[in-house]
């Protein structure tokens, strides 16, 4: 079998990509860097060179692929031109998708996020629930759009389409928002404890590439399924940590307020200089509000065993450690 992935070079399209190559399954990847392609092409990834944005640059692609991976995205909190989040995770999927029709794939597997449908704070999301408009992000909004384009298509068209709604992915590679932070944990480099009472939605990234797989066979058509292990609350979180690693939790702790005027300072900045601020705006509205999702329909119809957040975390950790991350404890 030969799947066509994008997002290839991702946190989670990268884990994704070595588990089907191990499974014998042939990759195609749709790649935006050359360097990013090289290292593909290495693993025994045939790579496209093109971008989800330009239809006309992966047009044939997908021929001969039975299966699509749709992960590519723009996954940041902040970008000093809002409307890529749009260009890439709404229109470039739309792009995906009609190619996916053209070339008649058997099935496809979009990535979305629990901030698509995610529900007000204190509330459970399920598959069923719809997203109340009170958007966080742009990028929780761009991915509210796409869905909302992706099951237009389904309706219309009778696009193959399963959609996967992962909560906060974490494990060995995360070196993004959340990783940064507990790499700054772990290192003494966290002076406080940031909206505590929070939850976040978090799931092991072994759990988010099996559910991935099967869904392939699984999945039904047209439905979307919550990927997620433990909703926790973030003070919690870190008192694990501390558990698993003998690292002290800081006694102070901050507030949204707060955080949200450092972030407007510091996006201030960055709007002069056009590099990422530290913080942005949008992150802290995310953690602000938190999320919590079931994953009970992922658990019934794909058969996915979620790893204990405990265990998620002492792997993670180990990674970060093994990789010269953290140097805090041995």
């Amino acid at each position: 079998m030969r799947v066509f992935v994008t997002g290839a070079t991702g946190f989670v399209g990268g884990h994704l990509v070595r588990v089907l190559l191990q499974k014998g399954i042939s990759v195609r990847a749709l790649v935006r860097d050359r360097n990013k392609a090289d290292q593909l092409e290495s693993m025994g990834v045939e790579t496209v060179m093109g971008d989800t944005t330009d239809r006309s640059s992966f047009k044939g692609a997908l021929k001969g692929c039975e299966v699509v991976y749709h992960l590519g995205n723009i996954a940041s909190w902040w970008l000093p031109d809002k409307g890529l989040y749009y260009r890439v995770n709404v229109d470039g999927t739309k792009n995906v998708m009609f190619e996916a029709l053209e070339e008649g794939v058997r099935k496809v597997i979009y990535t979305s996020s629990l901030a698509a449908i995610r529900q007000p704070r204190g509330e459970i999301t399920t598959e069923e629930t719809k997203h109340k408009g009170d958007f966080e992000s742009h990028y929780g909004r761009s991915k509210f759009l796409a869905e909302r384009e992706i099951l237009r298509i389904y309706r219309q068209y009778g696009l193959p389409v399963v959609i996967l709604n992962p909560g906060v992915v974490i494990g060995p590679g995360d070196l993004k928002t959340f990783g940064r932070t507990v790499i700054d944990f772990l290192n003494g480099r966290l002076k406080a404890i940031p909206c505590k009472d929070s939850v976040v939605p978090i799931v092991y990234i072994d759990d988010t590439v099996e559910a991935h797989i099967a869904a392939v066979d699984k999945g039904k058509v047209g439905e979307r399924y919550i990927l997620v292990g433990d909703n926790i609350r973030i003070g919690d979180l870190f008192r694990m940590l501390s558990e698993i690693t003998g690292v002290a939790v800081p006694r102070k702790t901050v507030s949204a307020t707060t955080l949200k005027l450092i972030a407007y300072l510091l996006e201030t900045v960055s709007f002069f200089t056009g590099k990422p601020p530290k913080l942005a705006v949008d992150g802290v509205r995310a953690m602000e509000i938190g999320a919590a999702g079931c994953s009970k329909k992922a658990k019934e119809e794909l058969g996915i065993s979620f790893t204990p957040v405990e265990e998620a975390l002492r792997k993670t950790v180990e990674w970060y450690r093994l990789n010269g991350y953290i140097n805090r404890f041995s």
